[in-house]
């Protein structure tokens, strides 16, 4: 299941969880509802997510994410609150974009903003929170930037072109970068 869902969301908080750092996605929703999703992680410091130990923990934290015995933004919060982020002296412009003439069928949402554990989690959730469909994401991190592309349609299929839905899109969506 892909990133739109509720699995999906679990995975990136699972990953967060875990000390995993997405640098980069490939998300893709397939036309039977099937997803396949690509992620790219490293460490905080850039250093391969590789050791055993550290696979072995990202497993169980995604079984349990999926399984729903974790709740990855519980997770999050208490180790974002314990954890001294070294990140926060980059100063980041948080921005959200959103067009609806870049894609026929699709309405296109770019963020902007500073690198942190859970980002993509938050931003997914936020999406996925006003009932929109994430058919395609395209995650990339350049340093202590984030820049995330998300191609969405509404619960009906269709783009979101109604100025007040797209207003609340685009406050959630800063609400969830700060």
């Amino acid at each position: 299941l892909g990133l739109g869902t509720a699995f999906g969301i679990g995975l990136a908080g699972a990953m967060a969880v875990s000390g995993a750092s997405i640098v980069d996605a490939k998300i893709l929703t397939l036309t039977n509802g099937m997803a396949l999703d690509t992620f790219w992680i490293q460490d905080a410091d850039g250093a391969p997510f590789d050791s055993s130990s550290r696979l072995a923990r990202l497993s169980s934290y995604m079984e349990q994410a999926l399984s729903g015995r974790m709740r990855p933004a519980q997770e999050l919060e208490k180790r974002r609150s314990s954890v001294p982020n070294r990140t926060r002296v980059f100063r980041v412009p948080l921005r959200v974009l959103i067009h609806n003439k870049a894609s026929a069928t699709h309405t296109l949402i770019e963020v902007n903003g500073r690198d942190r554990p859970g980002f993509l989690f938050d931003i997914t959730a936020a999406m996925t929170g006003l009932g929109l469909q994430i058919s395609s994401a395209h995650i990339s991190t350049y340093g202590e930037r984030v820049v995330d592309v998300f191609y969405v349609k509404d619960v009906f299929g269709l783009k979101v072109e109604h100025e007040t839905k797209l207003r609340q899109l685009r406050r959630q969506l800063m609400k969830a970068l700060a």
